[in-house]
């Protein structure tokens, strides 16, 4: 496993690194563009994209046709996933410190490091992190770069769906869907209290995760390259 984390590092090296520049370079902007941008919306994009960033990995095989070759070497596929797993947690996390970093010690930055670095924005970093990795992992697996379009496509389809619905009809759906959210993560906030509602969160997460470890061995087992 560790031998596949190293070969996709030293092969996707150049490509991650302009990536994370780019990324560097928007979480900046945010960071200093107002100085009503809200802490934990910045958390929210920081591990949205820090998500992204490992997918780079599996479609830059997918591009090249070189998954094939990765197959045929003397290391079962589960192996490779786990791997990818690994490498996707460990990349991520890193990158969302970084993104936290960033907008905490830039300079003319509208956020102090207590405005990043706590419960809140850490567990809305995180979330936003897992929810995008558990579902882009098995379909990067299965799809290759299809599948980041798919995910991509598929949430601006419904995004706009959504909104033509709400333009039409006057409804307020929107609001009712993102209190009817709110409601429910405060609800057990009051009820778990801040400790319990925290590490029940984290417990989600990382079953979150193990489903989507599991669906992924599954599908790229059954995969034919």
């Amino acid at each position: 496993m560790l031998r596949v984390i190293k070969k996709d590092l030293i092969l996707n090296r150049d490509v991650m690194i302009i990536n994370m520049a780019i990324m560097a370079a928007t979480l900046v902007f945010l960071a200093t563009m107002d100085e009503s941008f809200p802490p934990r919306m910045f958390a929210g994009f920081g591990g949205f994209m820090m998500s992204a960033l490992p997918s780079i990995v599996v479609t830059r095989e997918d591009k090249f046709n070189a998954m094939a070759l990765g197959c045929s070497l003397p290391v079962r596929r589960k192996a490779i996933v786990q791997g990818r797993f690994v490498m996707s947690v460990g990349m991520a996390l890193i990158g969302l410190t970084g993104a936290f970093l960033l907008g905490a010690f830039v300079p003319a930055s509208s956020f102090r490091p207590g405005d990043l670095f706590a419960w809140g924005p850490i567990l809305t970093g995180l979330s936003c992190m897992v929810i995008v990795l558990s579902v882009l992992l098995p379909v990067t697996l299965r799809f290759g770069m299809k599948g980041i379009l798919i995910f991509l496509v598929g949430s601006q389809i419904l995004g706009v769906a959504l909104l033509t619905f709400i333009q039409i009809t006057g409804s307020s759906a929107d609001r009712r869907i993102i209190d009817a959210i709110t409601g429910v993560f405060v609800g057990l906030q009051e009820t778990l209290g801040l400790t319990g509602y925290s590490v029940f969160l984290v417990f989600f997460l990382g079953c979150l995760l193990a489903v989507s470890y599991r669906i992924s061995v599954w599908i790229f087992e059954s995969r034919e390259l």
